[in-house]
């Protein structure tokens, strides 16, 4: 057993795709305090999450994968590993991990078919002492359900949780804030491969026998992942939504996999319809998001909300991305200069009277820190 788990620590997919969040979360501090003098979110929250929920999801996914016995033949094995290898070193891959799986399986079918499959893992097989036993091909049809419900579920619980701003400059030079989510998980999961060369040369490594059948568990890291710019809409509500439509997908998908476990030449159609159908479920929030008249901008009465920074006197107040800051202390703003010569006039609390998208007017208040009214924590447009 800790053989297994050191197989898990040396994942190079893992450890690259580690790194590369890392940059990921610098590139975004570096742009927030290049456009608002200091970042949102000071944390590498996209480090974090990939960290805690890669391995928790990981081990949620290998309990299921063994209770399943969830088998996936040897050449797809390395097929989809060298995929996702070549894709966290060469690509932004954090919107292409469905891509890949779908890639990896036309590929390997297609090698198959031709004849070079044996050929082509031969050298591996025969190394390892795993084999190209035939297994039945619509484990992956339950393999990818299992990855849409994840990424359904991951998405519900962290999309638009942080909600990063970038300014952009439409055509005409008015600025206007988008809010990018761009992240990645590998999910190190284990699945059973054909073969007992581990078990043959290490008597401690585990191995299952089905049939006369030898069957070894492997790490394989799955990739998840979404890169989505939200430009009219709450990111929360959008992503959020986008994470419903993805649940439902996958469990579609799921009972079709289990319903092409009787019939083998369905599963080709169904990857096909499912990858077909995740596209569309990509387009549709796209296309809601863009069909939408409202725009993170500018306004000629009012300060606009655009982020709210964790752990200030702004997070205890009732202030949401897109609000509108009519008056501040009883005083009408209409710049962040005007804002903060606001706040001055009572420098150690806060009173906000407030427009949101829809028009509603709410009012709130807090205490601030004394005499540090750029620290209440609530973004703006620069002047």
């Amino acid at each position: 057993m800790g053989l297994l788990i050191l197989t898990l620590v040396v994942q190079p997919v893992w450890w690259i795709a580690l790194i590369r969040e890392w940059r990921t979360a610098d590139r975004r501090i570096v742009r927030e305090r290049r456009a608002f003098e200091s970042a949102v979110y000071t944390d590498k929250f996209e480090v974090r999450h990939f960290i805690l929920l890669s391995l928790l999801f990981g081990l949620g996914l290998s309990v299921v994968s063994l209770l399943a016995g969830l088998t996936v033949p040897v050449g797809w094995y390395l097929c989809y590993s060298a995929g996702a290898l070549i894709a966290v070193v060469i690509i932004p891959v954090a919107g292409l991990p469905m891509t890949i799986f779908i890639g990896s399986v036309v590929l390997y079918v297609w090698v198959k078919q031709m004849g070079w499959a044996s050929k082509l893992t031969r050298p591996v097989t025969q190394r390892f002492g795993l084999t190209n036993e035939s297994v039945n091909m619509a484990n992956l049809v339950i393999l990818l359900a299992a990855l849409l419900i994840v990424l359904g579920f991951w998405l519900h619980r962290t999309g638009g949780r942080f909600a990063s701003p970038r300014i952009f400059a439409q055509q005409r030079g008015k600025l206007i804030a988008g809010y990018p989510f761009n992240e990645l998980l590998v999910i190190p999961t284990l699945v059973l491969v054909p073969g007992n060369w581990l078990t043959s040369h290490l008597a401690f490594w585990p191995v299952l026998s089905v049939g006369g059948m030898s069957f070894t568990p492997l790490f394989l890291p799955l990739l998840i992942g979404l890169k989505m710019t939200v430009f009219k809409q709450n990111p929360r509500t959008a992503l959020t939504r986008l994470a419903t439509m993805i649940l439902r997908l996958g469990i579609v998908v799921l009972i079709a996999g289990i319903v092409s476990l009787f019939f083998k030449m369905a599963v080709l159609p169904i990857l096909g319809l499912a990858y077909v159908c995740y596209l569309g479920c990509l387009i549709h929030a796209r296309l809601k998001d863009h069909h939408q008249s409202f725009w993170f901008s500018k306004v000629d009465h009012g300060v606009r909300v655009l982020g709210i920074k964790p752990e200030t006197p702004a997070a205890k107040m009732d202030v949401q991305v897109g609000d509108i800051m009519v008056q501040c202390n009883g005083q009408s703003i209409y710049s962040e200069k005007s804002f903060y010569e606001a706040l001055m006039l009572d420098p150690t609390y806060c009173h906000l009277k407030i427009r949101t998208p829809k028009g509603d007017l709410k009012v709130t208040e807090t205490a601030i820190f004394d005499g540090a009214p750029h620290e209440i924590g609530i973004v703006v447009f620069k002047d």
